[in-house]
């Protein structure tokens, strides 16, 4: 009798490694290991050598990695292998899902055919949402490159960051899956769209803001994290020195008046403002909100938030809510003349009015209302305070070393009697992710208006002209005084108080 060829074990395997290498050569598209520019030679190996094309890329990238830090290939193979088993085993604890705001998911909205390239493209979209979350990102951008490549960065704390590259017809799926969520319309690539998705995660939900437009190589999108915790918003944990938080909360006890926070976008504003409402007894204080949007949930308070669309403008609720029995009144943003108008009446008629503007100083800030028309007279009698700020990176507490500070330098703390021995600059880790800085904090400059500014305003006796220049350059130079108290203090470096202060 004849013997078969082949038996049906050997069959099987066959066509086992046969499949393998496919599935491998898909893959090989996603991997991290892989170059960009390698991508279609990492097909064609893996077809032909599976998995040992991937234990090839792995090679080379631990050599890589030797050759640029002091490790050892067989200490970055531990450390490699330690993280896959570290990532198999926080699976769970990490899991993430993505809805629309009808509650359905994602999964459900855009594999429709359930193919395997819909699943990678979800698994890749589902990536980078967490890699935002996990590193604690307040914007993800994704925004085309050239015709070829499109770039992923994140917002970590204030600075851009750019996490991944994807080829444009990959990035495009991402895009569109991202889009389907937020329930925008995938065939519209030109126009601005916004929408919004949630996630939902074993410690949560985190909501997201989306916005679209159409740029010269394509399509780009803005993600907006929003929505986190706001009871863990404290003034001495935000940055508040002891001084400051004591005259802040002074003005919280008070039953009426305005306290206005100024600053360029990004700069802390509502944060900050948050941690003032989280001084408030809820029980015995109603506290209403308007925001656009609402950026933090705070259960105690109602939040009110901004759609033009149904005419809920800032002005409009503002207006509503002065019959609701309001105590605490804050506002998002004042952006008009009609919006501050009515606030800082309402500051004057027994309640306590919080607010944001965008302005560089509370000197400018006088100014900035002036300009959108409000009168002189009612500015002097609704604002009691005006709190000026910035965000500076902290150090890395894990590699941050002893500044080497140049002659010059130690001649000048000297002169100023400044003890520079506590200045530190960042070195970069593992934990800080090679940056040097690990979370933000505030400073602030505080102004508040006593009988004889509030005589200057109301009789229109301020030199406007004078008063921008003047008063930008004082407030820089408070803020910049508060800033070397944190340098000094082992918290932030001076090379991040020149980057932001200038």
């Amino acid at each position: 009798m004849q013997t078969l060829v082949f038996s049906p074990v050997k069959m099987a395997l066959l066509i086992g490694w046969f499949f393998l290498c496919l599935w491998l050569a898909q893959r090989s598209q996603y991997s991290l290991l892989v170059p960009k520019d390698k991508k279609t030679i990492a097909a064609l190996m893996s077809l032909l050598l599976g998995p040992i094309a991937f234990a090839l890329f792995l090679f080379i990238d631990l050599i890589k990695k030797s050759s640029q830090s002091q490790s050892s290939i067989i200490e970055l193979l531990k450390d490699f292998i330690a993280n896959i088993y570290k990532k198999e085993e926080s699976n769970d604890e990490f899991s993430i899902n993505l809805f629309d705001s009808a509650g359905r998911n994602i999964k459900e909205i855009y594999s429709h055919g359930r193919s395997s390239r819909d699943l990678q493209v979800l698994d890749l979209t589902t990536e980078i949402i967490w890699k935002g979350l996990e590193l604690n990102a307040s914007d993800i951008l994704i925004d085309p490159k050239d015709d070829s490549v499109s770039t992923v960065r994140l917002r970590i704390d204030g600075v851009l960051r750019i996490v991944d590259q994807l080829e444009t017809d990959t990035c495009q799926a991402v895009v569109n899956s991202i889009k389907a969520v937020a329930n925008m319309d995938i065939a519209e690539r030109r126009r601005p769209q916004d929408g919004a998705f949630t996630a939902k995660t074993i410690t949560g939900n985190v909501s997201f803001r989306v916005a679209s437009a159409g740029v010269l190589n394509g399509e780009k999108l803005s993600i907006r994290v929003l929505n986190q915790s706001a009871n863990r918003f404290r003034l001495d944990n935000i940055g508040i020195s002891k001084k400051q938080a004591i005259i802040i909360e002074g003005a919280m006890k008070k039953p009426s008046g305005m306290i206005l926070m100024c600053g360029p976008t990004g700069s802390g504003k509502t944060t900050t403002m948050y941690g003032m409402l989280n001084e408030i007894d809820f029980n015995r204080r109603n506290v209403i909100t308007v925001e656009d949007p609402i950026e933090y949930v705070m259960p105690q308070a109602s939040q009110i938030e901004v759609n033009p669309k149904a005419n809920i403008t800032f002005a409009n609720s503002l207006r509503s809510i002065l019959r609701q029995d309001p105590d605490v009144i804050c506002v998002g943003e004042i952006r008009d003349e009609e919006t501050a108008a009515i606030a800082l009446r309402a500051s004057q008629t027994g309640h306590l009015v919080l607010a944001t503007i965008h302005s560089n100083s509370n000197a400018a800030t006088i100014v900035r209302l002036i300009d959108l028309g409000v009168s002189p007279l009612l500015i002097s009698t609704g604002l009691s305070m005006l709190i000026s700020q910035r965000l500076v990176r902290k150090l890395c507490d894990n590699c941050k070393q002893q500044a080497n500070l140049s002659q010059a330098q130690i001649s000048s703390f000297k002169k100023k009697k400044i003890n520079y021995l506590n200045i530190y600059e960042g070195v970069g880790c593992e934990k800080c992710h090679g940056t040097g800085y690990l979370g933000r904090i505030a400073i602030c400059d505080m102004l508040g208006l006593d009988d004889n500014l509030r005589t200057l305003i109301a009789n229109e006796k301020l030199d406007i002209g004078k008063l921008r220049q003047s008063g930008d350059e004082k407030g820089k130079s408070n803020l910049k005084k508060q800033g070397l108290r944190k340098v000094v203090s082992g918290i932030t470096s001076l090379d991040e108080l020149k980057r932001v202060l200038g």
